[in-house]
């Protein structure tokens, strides 16, 4: 258990057995375990908000003679939330949390300072003492007489507020996490009702596949070496990953997920599935500190808020991008503006924060909520529509493709979500069509990002699984790929607020160096296959012919710079949404871009980030 759920565990017996005093006298906790659980409180209100045991604000000054106050000199802002410490540029802030201030001989906690970066572990020490605790927080000076970093804060504290301060720093990132066993990692992932059963299938195989060569590459204590560190804290670990499919109502969604967590409780949710709101199970997440990991989404949480990260904000984000790209050009709209959407959907979502974007801006857009596929305003908005106008289509392929084929082109520019379309439904659009439907689309055009996913394509091949959604399959791999990546690199720290801040941390180099490595292999293969083509020793002609198309296929893909569907992950801290932006484009210079030729001209494709 972390240590925000054993302190709110501590809080929560100790009031239940306050109020139960009356009655249940024998059951009473004893003074210590009450003075205990409030010096815990006071420590943490230290750590978290700078606030000393008084009541008055924590106040330190630098060595540069800034001074701070109250949150500003809060531990937590160098420390996190964790206690595990921090990494900004060269500058490392070591773990300060129980496990490492003061450990026993004997005892070795190791933990990464930037694994990616491959810098040193943490240092041994002896155990802190509270004179040592004095000095550190007082000058800066460690217990080995070593002077800190000029950007750690001096503090004068009384012995109350010393005494608070150790004893929460006792229980931070203290126990693993829940869900978190010696030799095995409970996740769950979720799947909402409304996701076909087409999609539901390709994600459970390719999920089920993954985790089943992960555990078969992990037995405890005997796994391949992936890090001095992880086979000496013999922290490689099982994975063991239940689907918890909702059904019913959203409202419902909250009491069917905690129902399952307390039948058993998880780590994470690892990735997810949805095609509408995710609102109620990112609420979930954060209620319960549950890390809400990555799930493939359309419609996902709204706000830089919550316990969950995320690959964007799905059709919103499009929305966002959309009232930029028109309030910036505005000659693109001289006439009317209307979207369309069929309540309850994510389309909804979309149409909504769109309008709220647009307040303000010259053109307001008027609502047209359809009651479904067959409702006939969709027709006639598109074919009343004139030259000057614009038509945002918040709706998917299925009512849209017939209505392209069965009408005419309208004269009027017609807007699409991409993530509400898979690209071969794109390429289903009829010719004189294509000329007016402009994208917003999220990931990174196909030609490029033909690159970023090779070793997906490779991957699917070679476990026989087929290539049907690629941006579903895409976020599914890297999601899991990642929280491989990220628990390595956590060695044996398990707590999930470090989970957050390591990945908030990494994900952006993680993914340089991968997209560095993954060029290297692919030239590699090159490099072998020309040899094989050049020697067709053994009469091997066959294989120098596999091995000529490998070299083909490795260099005409050209350099990658990421991983996934998207051009560009990164996170900082608190932020929850790995890609920002969103490209503008025409369809014609989309699916250009798509076939065998250039990709999409870059004036035809502005990046926007709204």
């Amino acid at each position: 258990m972390d240590w925000l759920s054993t302190l709110r565990a501590r809080c929560a017996l100790l009031s239940v057995l306050l109020l139960a005093a009356p009655t249940l006298h024998a059951a009473a906790p004893s003074p210590l375990a009450v003075e205990e659980a409030a010096l815990i409180e006071q420590g943490r209100k230290i750590y978290v908000q700078g606030q000393l045991v008084d009541g008055r604000a924590l106040k330190a000054a630098r060595a540069s003679g800034e001074r701070l106050q109250g949150v500003e000199a809060a531990c937590i802002s160098c420390h996190r939330a964790s206690g595990m410490g921090s990494v900004e540029g060269n500058l490392r802030v070591a773990p300060i949390s129980g496990r490492f201030l003061f450990a026993q001989p004997g005892d070795m906690p190791l933990a990464n300072a930037d694994g990616i970066r491959g810098k040193s572990l943490s240092q041994a020490h002896a155990p802190y003492t509270d004179e040592a605790l004095a000095r550190v927080l007082g000058t800066g000076v460690n217990i080995n007489g070593r002077a800190l970093s000029v950007l750690m804060p001096h503090f004068d504290l009384a012995a109350q507020d010393l005494r608070a301060l150790k004893a929460y720093l006792s229980v931070l990132s203290r126990d693993y996490s829940v869900g978190v066993g010696k030799e095995l990692i409970q996740f769950a992932t979720v799947i909402t009702p409304e996701v076909s059963a087409a999609r539901r299938s390709i994600f459970k195989n390719m999920l089920q596949s993954a985790v089943l060569v992960k555990n078969t590459s992990t037995s405890p204590r005997q796994r391949y070496m992936t890090s001095a560190a992880s086979f000496v804290t013999q922290s490689e670990r099982r994975w063991e990953v239940e689907v918890w499919e909702l059904s019913g109502a959203p409202s419902t969604w909250e009491a069917q997920l905690a129902a399952r967590y307390a039948a058993k409780p998880v780590f994470a949710l690892l990735s997810g599935l949805s095609d509408s709101s995710w609102a109620p199970v990112d609420a979930f997440c954060t209620s319960r500190h549950i890390p809400c990991w990555f799930p493939s989404g359309r419609a996902p949480a709204l706000a830089e808020q919550g316990f969950g990260l995320y690959f964007n904000q799905g059709v919103v984000l499009d929305a966002q991008v959309l009232s930029v790209h028109l309030q910036e050009q505005p000659a693109m709209l001289q006439g009317r503006l209307t979207q369309l959407f069929v309540p309850g959907s994510a389309g909804a979502a979309a149409a909504s924060a769109f309008s709220v974007a647009m307040v303000g801006a010259k053109f307001q857009p008027v609502d047209v909520a359809l009651q479904g596929a067959t409702d006939s305003r969709l027709a006639a908005t598109l074919k009343n529509a004139g030259p000057q106008d614009a038509v945002v289509l918040w709706l998917g392929p299925e009512p849209l493709l017939p209505l392209f084929n069965a009408s005419p082109a309208p004269q009027a520019r017609v807007y699409l979500a991409s993530p509400l379309w898979a690209d071969a439904d794109l390429a289903r659009i009829p010719q004189p069509w294509r000329a007016q439907v402009q994208l917003v689309y999220p990931y990174e055009l196909p030609q490029p990002r033909q690159a970023n996913l090779a070793y997906l394509h490779a991957w699917l091949k070679l476990r026989d699984l087929p290539l049907v959604d690629e941006v579903l399959q895409s976020e599914l791999f890297f999601s899991l790929n990642l929280m491989t990546d990220t628990l390595q690199d956590m060695i044996d720290n398990l707590f999930r607020d470090y989970l957050i801040e390591r990945t908030e941390d990494n994900i952006g180099k993680r993914e340089t160096s991968k997209a560095e490595q993954e060029n290297r292999d692919r030239k590699a293969l090159g490099r072998a296959a020309r040899g094989a083509v050049m020697t067709q020793t053994s009469g091997a002609v066959m294989e120098a012919v596999n091995a000529q198309a490998a070299q083909q296929r490795a260099f005409a893909l050209g350099e990658s710079f990421g991983t996934t569907v998207y051009p560009k992950l990164t996170l900082g801290p608190g932020q929850h949404f790995a890609s920002r932006g969103a490209y503008v484009l025409s369809l014609e210079a989309f699916l250009s871009g798509a076939g065998d030729g250039d990709a999409a001209a870059p004036e035809a494709a502005a990046w926007i980030v709204p």
